[in-house]
């Protein structure tokens, strides 16, 4: 069940942005930067795009707990790195302040239930450097929501554990220390409906 959607559900978005730093616009002391991002699906230390709503009982027998049931996350691989690695600015910090998601159901799921988009405050910061022959890219990973355990409830009460396909479509918001501002988006598909994650030795009642 979790593999139903194959393997586009591993496609990412990806959509750079580009800024000029200075009061003079472009020109080589004017460092363009290039921004971009992927999203990874994450859940209970695992890569996962299948988002359970339905917490069950497991058991390994004797005993009986709860299957593991919260937010469920995504790391955002981010990228950032200057355009032109030959202007005379030898570093520029940029900073990411925000973040929302926005869901939109897929043709083959039709009476999947709408999902509010999220907003979320998130500061991350990416020193990137200039070179004299190429630009020196700046990585981090970053967690971020994916669906949270309201999104995950509302979703129960309208539809209970049937399974539906969505994407979830991030925009990322910022400025560069010389005060221009930015977006730059990054999209991921999953899967929401009843999965199973007890913890391992246990399966569910």
């Amino acid at each position: 069940m979790k593999n139903k959607l194959g393997n586009y559900l591993a496609i990412n978005m990806l959509l750079a942005v580009f800024f000029l730093g200075g009061c003079g616009g472009g020109g080589k002391d004017s460092p363009g930067v290039s921004m971009s991002a992927t999203i990874t699906p994450t859940y209970n230390g695992a890569n996962t795009f299948s988002v359970d709503v339905v917490q069950a009982n497991c058991t390994n027998g004797t005993t009986t707990l709860p299957e593991y049931f919260a937010d469920h996350t995504a790391t955002a691989t981010i990228s950032a790195s200057l355009i032109n690695p030959n202007n005379i600015i030898p570093h520029l910090t940029v900073y990411i302040d925000s973040y929302t998601i926005d869901y939109s159901s897929h043709a083959d799921s039709p009476g999947a239930p709408a999902i509010q988009s999220d907003a979320r405050e998130k500061t991350i910061s990416f020193i990137v450097s200039s070179s004299s022959t190429t630009a020196a890219a700046t990585q981090a990973n970053v967690t971020v929501s994916l669906v949270d355990l309201i999104r995950k409830n509302q979703y129960l009460s309208n539809v209970g554990g049937r399974l539906n396909n969505y994407t979830a479509t991030y925009t990322f918001q910022g400025h560069s220390e010389n005060g221009e501002h930015f977006t730059f988006n990054a999209q991921t598909d999953f899967q929401m409906g009843s999965f199973i994650y007890c913890q391992s030795g246990y399966w569910p009642i």
